[in-house]
């Protein structure tokens, strides 16, 4: 039997390797992340989904666990600009607003 591939909301750095990444589509984890000072890049995708591609720390680790776990706080204000920023960027690629 194969086993079930990882949602992208929850790939897991690769400590190991001294490039590695920490990949989501969620919105609301980017968002929260760059709130807290991760800052992604944004990658298209060919079926039109945006990933949020963050640089691997064992900081953004602990804050992605919280996120996932329901213990993470945020300024709510911080979070909003962030979810904004990244909205803007996402309509960027897409190419128009919404």
């Amino acid at each position: 039997m194969f086993p079930r591939r990882a949602s992208l909301d929850s790939l897991p750095a690769d400590a190991s390797q001294s490039n590695a990444v920490f990949v989501t589509d969620h919105l609301a984890l980017a968002a929260f992340l760059a709130s807290q000072g991760h800052e992604p890049t944004l990658v298209p995708t060919r079926s039109g989904k945006i990933l949020f591609r963050f640089g691997a720390t064992p900081e953004l680790n602990a804050a992605a666990t919280a996120f996932n776990d329901g213990i993470a706080t945020v300024d709510p204000v911080l979070y909003d600009a962030a979810r904004i920023g990244l909205r803007k960027q996402m309509d960027a690629l897409k190419g128009g607003a919404r």
